[in-house]
């Protein structure tokens, strides 16, 4: 929507806010710069900023080579600057643009504006009762929904968290300058503070010196829920009541569901990272019930005093008599527990604080007793009664549960409806451990744990690596069946160091669920996961360390071959009687699948990867119905497109009907955990934008698929997957070409995960989505979200189907969500930066040819995209996105070239075997950083 049509549509002038507040920020960046390092550099900040923006107007081929003059000529300690200074802009503008996004909403919740996208929670809930829908049906689909999302650890965040704090805090600034009741000072005073964080930001590196442990990454992804979420989910579902009280439905959310769950990867994804052992394992799982603790004894001490009810019900008296007395013991005497409030004495005349302080002891002793273990403190944590050491949520939400039938049987209903709802939903979400701990590995390591120990075994045994899959399954099923145990307590002898890992994170996996809690871990999930004995070979290893409760196990589906073959997988599965009675008994008759939309793109092409990803949910939901199995799709998101991102409303919308099922798994990741998570409104919006796709997509499916759809889709992802693999697999020199025209090879030195890039040595197929993706965006290719989407566009054509993609575009969920993703990706694409690139970093004249054949595609695929879409300009159909990426696009195009003289300088340093200057390094990190804010897209 333009400016024109903004200021008719809204009572309010919503482009003047952003605007002053990107050039307030641009104007404090570039003061500080100058205060820093000096006219020179803010004056050549400002040539560099006027080029490129007089290039970015005219696209001329004269002003382009003026700038690469200009960056070429500057010393690099001035360009590391300029470049810093870009970066910062970047990451400033993402703040002023969430901001925006926050004030545009606010504005509509007030009556004073439109809004383009209806996701809101009463919106949905009117919408859905002008359908035809109950209030009725509407509030029970939505009490028994659940949404898990799972925080990860791959190294998609480029900016580091010193940064991001103070970018937070900037925000939050913005916000209160917003408010209309400010006095003079109290503007000035924000202004002071706002140039504080702002001479903060600039004085802290931006470069990440040393690469991140696994430790650091599980405790940022706590750090995620203690900052924001852990207020938000309860806020957001008091928001969600008073929408449902609008629609006739009173009492709001019930105590006892679970809306939101929310689980993390860091310190449990061991798949190709060598760093996460089980001792990580064991560590992450104690920090997070440390964390939890020390939350839940701030609210609880909160709630004690809020609640100085001098009555209470009968039966809560009662309740009261038969608590015990938390004791720590040492040497046989009781030790006194202090608190900042009612340490000594609760009176009996207030029964709610005495409930409450008996929690208090046990969470208190809780906390001690994990921080004793991670600071292997184990004298200390040998003096707590483990009796007394809270191991379920049901142990905390017993006594909560009492405190509110007595205030509901007395009739203060709001004041439980008050705090103690916001703690038992907190329970509810979050546990004993914040988050849920995920384990995964790849199906080869475990394939090497069963080899070893079945040439252990040995007499007469055959070694795992040389059965069949149909002996594998026999094997395997028989042991299930059996009771006797294939590992010695002592170990396998002579066994390589990765099997002795693979046994100890099986050995501690069954330690954490006896000795601190069933629930502390999520799902174990095998990635590359091929045939059916994949699954079985876990679950024969799980029992051989005999858990409390198995961890459920989740097959990955990341590639083609995987996708298509995952029906005869769950089948195989399936007709094992110990599996179904397993998934009976341990795990509700519920089986979770994994599937990867990163592994998948890169192997096929998005298209392929879409739809194959598409026509395999459908299947595999078939056969679990087929055996009454209730399926559920954990569903392996990246940031990017190229990896199954965008907006989320989107793609759950755009899922196969009897797929998602009131449950939604789903992996956030990198700079999207930031976006959806990085303020308190925005957790806000994040949780009801899910909360209300979800329920939309199970009321109202899109299920008018046409046949006539099918087929085309059909044949257009075999057309595109033939013609990707015949440039990615089969083009001679491809490999060499990606590895000189991207950074790729140089991507390590960022230091932004703990995870290596490659599984092992070899081509494009051993590469990680994350770098394959990030790289070609580096370079502004974007190749691997477009290639073979023309090829595909222009053969339906060519067969008379030009007007039915039209109305699939018009009418199917799943094709406009596909189709406008990737137009998306498309505007962020330039061949004229992609072609300096070849220039300057590829070697080989005749590797040109490649690039040249590349860049001539990407033009012939926008064209065919936009006929598609009908856009006359990319991202017609979507106006914001299209002003937001139009107000970057020239602070990206020097930081391409800053990004290319580095990486010559840097590549030439190699050739004569020396390290290249630290301030040459120095500038690409940053470039690479700038490029990735200002794309807003990483891996």
């Amino acid at each position: 929507m333009n400016s024109s049509l903004m200021k008719r549509v809204d009572s309010v002038d919503f482009t003047s806010p952003l605007q002053a507040n990107v050039e307030l920020l641009t104007s404090l960046l570039v003061s500080v710069v100058e205060q820093h390092c000096g006219e020179a550099v803010a004056g050549a900040f400002e040539k560099v900023r006027t080029l490129s923006r007089l290039y970015d107007l005219t696209h001329e081929e004269k002003h382009f080579e003026e700038l690469w003059s200009l960056v070429q000529e500057l010393p690099i300690d001035d360009l590391v600057k300029i470049c810093s200074t870009f970066s910062n802009l970047c990451n400033l503008t993402n703040i002023a643009d969430h901001v925006h996004r926050i004030r545009r909403r606010r504005a509509y919740e007030r009556g004073e504006s439109s809004f383009l996208l209806h996701y809101g929670a009463a919106e949905t809930f009117e919408y859905l009762v002008k359908a035809g829908f109950t209030p009725e049906e509407i509030y029970r689909n939505l009490c028994n929904q659940t949404i898990d999302m799972v925080l990860t650890a791959h190294p998609t965040q480029s900016v580091r968290r010193s940064l991001l704090s103070k970018l937070h805090s900037i925000g939050m600034l913005l916000i209160e300058l917003d408010r209309n009741d400010l006095t003079p000072q109290e503007r000035d005073l924000l202004h002071m503070r706002i140039e504080a964080e702002m001479n903060a930001l600039w004085r802290t590196d931006e470069v990440r010196r040393s690469r991140p442990k696994p430790e650091d990454e599980a405790r940022a992804a706590l750090n995620v829920i203690t900052s924001t979420v852990w207020d938000s989910v309860p806020r957001f579902l008091r928001l969600l009541d008073i929408a449902l009280r609008k629609i006739g439905i009173e009492g709001g959310i019930p105590l006892d569901c679970r809306p939101f769950v929310f689980s993390s990867w860091a310190g449990g994804d061991r798949d190709g990272n060598p760093n996460v052992t089980a001792q990580v394992t064991w560590e992450t799982v104690l920090l997070n019930r440390f964390r939890a603790a020390e939350l839940f004894l701030e609210a609880i001490e909160s709630l004690m005093f809020d609640l100085s009810l001098h009555y209470c019900s009968p039966e809560l008296r009662k309740y009261i008599q038969t608590l015990p007395e938390p004791q720590l013991v040492e040497k046989g005497a009781r030790i006194s527990l202090i608190y900042r409030e009612f340490s000594h004495h609760v009176p009996p005349s207030e029964p709610y604080r005495q409930v409450l302080a008996h929690v208090r002891d046990r969470v208190r002793l809780t906390r001690d007793y994990f921080g004793a273990l991670l600071s292997q403190n184990h004298a200390l944590a040998d003096q707590i009664d483990p009796s007394i050491v809270l191991t379920h949520e049901e142990e905390l939400l017993e006594p909560l549960r009492q405190i509110y039938a007595s205030l509901l049987a007395e009739s203060d209903v709001a004041v439980a409806r008050a705090g103690l709802t916001d703690l038992i939903r907190r329970v509810q979400a979050f546990g004993l451990s914040l988050l849920r701990l995920d384990i995964r590995q790849e199906a080869s390591m475990h394939t090497e744990t069963m080899d070893a120990i079945t040439r252990y075994i040995g007499g007469g045994l055959k070694p795992y690596t040389e059965m069949t899959e149909a002996e594998r399954m026999a094997f395997l099923s028989e042991t299930l069946q059996g009771r006797r145990p294939l590992i010695p307590r002592d170990g396998i002898p002579d066994c390589s160091a990765a099997v002795q890992e693979v046994l100890r994170t099986f050995e501690v996996c069954a330690k954490i669920s006896r000795e601190i809690s069933t629930t502390a871990l999520g799902a174990y999930v095998i990635s590359m996961c091929m045939e059916p004995s994949d699954v079985l070979c876990v679950e024969v290893l799980q029992r051989e360390f005999a858990p409390k409760r198995p961890q459920r196990v989740v097959p990955l589906l990341e590639t083609i071959g995987a996708l298509q073959k995952a029906t005869e997988l769950l089948t195989s599965l399936f007709e094992v009687p110990w599996y179904r009675e397993h998934l009976r008994s341990d795990h509700d008759n519920v089986q979770e699948v994994m599937i990867g939309y990163s592994d998948s793109g890169k192997d096929g092409g998005r298209i392929t990867s879409a739809w194959e990803l598409y026509l395999g949910q459908e299947r595999l939901a078939q056969t679990a119905r087929k055996y009454g199995v209730h399926l559920r799709f954990f569903h392996g998101r990246g940031g990017t497109v190229g990896r199954g991102g965008g907006p989320q409303h989107l793609a759950i919308m755009s899922q196969p009907p009897d797929t998602i099922n009131k449950y939604l798994r789903v992996t956030i990741q990198g700079e999207v955990i930031q976006q959806d998570f990085g303020m308190p409104a925005l957790a806000d919006r994040t949780l009801e934008t899910f909360t209300t796709a979800v329920l939309r997509q199970e009321l109202m499916p899109f299920r008018n698929v046409h046949p006539k759809w099918r087929e085309i889709m059909d044949r257009m992802s075999h057309v595109s997957c033939e013609h990707y693999r015949s440039i990615v697999y089969k083009q001679p020199n491809f490999v060499r070409y990606f590895r000189c025209a991207t950074p790729e090879p140089e991507l390590g030195i960022l230091n932004i995960g703990s995870r290596p890039q490659k599984r092992r040595e070899g081509g494009v197929e051993t590469l990680r989505a994350i770098p394959w993706v990030f790289s070609w965006s580096q370079n502004r290719l974007q190749l691997p979200v477009w290639l073979g989407i023309g090829d595909a566009i222009e053969d339906a054509i060519e067969r008379g189907d030009g007007d039915t993609l039209r109305k699939m575009y018009l009418e199917w969920p799943f094709f406009r969500s596909f189709m406008d993703l990737i137009e998306m990706v498309l505007a962020k694409a330039d061949t004229h930066i992609a072609a300096k690139y070849d220039e300057v970093l590829v070697p080989d004249p005749d590797m040109h040819a490649i690039g040249s054949e590349l860049r001539r595609r990407l033009q012939h695929t926008i064209a065919l995209v936009m006929r598609v879409s009908g856009s006359r300009r990319l991202l017609d159909n979507d106006r914001p996105q299209q002003r937001a990426i139009d107000a970057r696009r020239p602070w990206l195009t020097p930081m391409n070239l800053a990004q290319v003289r580095a990486l010559k300088l840097m590549r030439t340093a190699a050739a004569q075997q020396s390290e290249p200057e630290s301030n040459v390094t120095d500038l690409f990190v940053i470039s690479v950083k700038a490029l990735a804010a200002g794309l807003q897209n990483t891996g």
